[in-house]
């Protein structure tokens, strides 16, 4: 999007083409991840496909049907020729804070992502992706949220150096002692029609407790609280910490939850809030596990209590973005 205003729309570059020569664009609505995700048919959005995601997706409907509601649609996997057939703009690197306000700026990660891809991917490079239903599909201004989630974020495939890298990043952020960490998220201020980004960057230097002010800032549309929104939201973790509670045999090892919420108020949208869990690459699956994954459940039950109080407590007044 580029202008004063985010109803104008530039036209959109394509970047990559499918081996049958379908156009892909970049995906708009992404806050987190390394590598850019792509969109081409409305309602789909494909991101590189990882062989233990994609072993989590095809075993999904029939080993655990329950977590269906609560993740993406699976729709399959398609090739994409990563050699684009123009770029997009270049745009700046981020601020060491890791903040970004404007009103052009919900395309700028996905951006950045993709002109580093570029850089490193050599020509006519052919790359499978998964092809997932779009969780900001029929939403107007998606605000979105993207939480690390569990204690632990390596897989069981981490080489040991990995392992020890990860352990260092979970015990120096909030990972290991609420079993989450904000990664990243998009705000749309209806009050003076913008968004607002925080990255992974900001999401590494809050400590506990900064975390419930995070999440009240997320919630605020720069004038009041979404109390809508944020019952809504509690509702549906509610259903998500009961399945959860009672799934065995697999752990959700550097996992995602991904918060969406309407955030045009104007209209009555399609879709008003979600969740989802998302970012199955490190997924471990064995029938021996016979418990529950507890670091998962951690970081679900801190993040109702807050949302609880904040639901609780709507008069607070909303911070300021140079605040978070």
């Amino acid at each position: 999007m580029s202008g004063d205003s985010l109803d104008g729309h530039a036209p959109e570059p394509i970047v990559a083409r499918s081996s049958v020569g379908t156009a892909f664009y970049l995906f708009s609505h992404q806050v987190g991840g390394h590598k850019p995700f792509l969109r081409s048919a409305p309602g789909e959005v494909c991101k590189p496909a990882i062989p233990l995601e994609l072993a989590f997706y095809q075993a999904l409907a029939p080993q655990f049907p329950h977590l269906t509601p609560f993740v993406p649609a699976y729709l399959g996997t398609i090739v994409v020729d990563l050699q684009p057939s123009s770029n997009p703009p270049s745009v700046e690197k981020p601020a060491a804070s890791g903040r970004k306000t404007s009103r052009s700026l919900d395309m700028s990660f996905s951006y950045s992502l993709w002109n580093r891809t570029v850089e490193e991917t050599p020509p006519c490079y052919l790359c499978e992706y998964l092809v997932l239903g779009d969780l900001t599909q029929g939403y107007n201004r998606p605000c979105v949220l993207d939480i690390k989630m569990g204690t632990r974020q390596h897989g069981e495939d981490a080489s040991a150096e990995k392992a020890r890298s990860h352990a260092l990043k979970c015990a120096a952020t909030t990972s290991a002692e609420l079993g989450l960490r904000l990664c990243g998220m998009q705000i749309y201020r209806q009050c003076d029609r913008r968004y607002v980004l925080r990255d992974k960057h900001w999401g590494r230097k809050l400590k506990a407790s900064d975390i419930e002010p995070a999440l009240l800032f997320f919630l605020s549309n720069g004038e009041t609280i979404r109390t809508d929104a944020v019952n809504a939201l509690l509702q549906r973790l509610h259903e998500l910490k009961d399945v959860i509670s009672a799934t065995v045999g697999i752990r959700f090892w550097g996992a995602s939850l991904l918060l969406v919420y309407e955030g045009d108020m104007r209209d009555r949208p399609e879709r008003a809030t979600d969740v989802r869990l998302i970012d199955f690459a490190h997924c471990h699956q064995d029938p021996a596990l016979t418990s529950s994954d507890e670091g998962l459940l951690l970081g679900l039950t801190n993040l109702i209590t807050y949302l609880t109080r904040i639901a609780v407590t709507p008069t607070v007044q909303p911070p300021a973005p140079d605040a978070i």
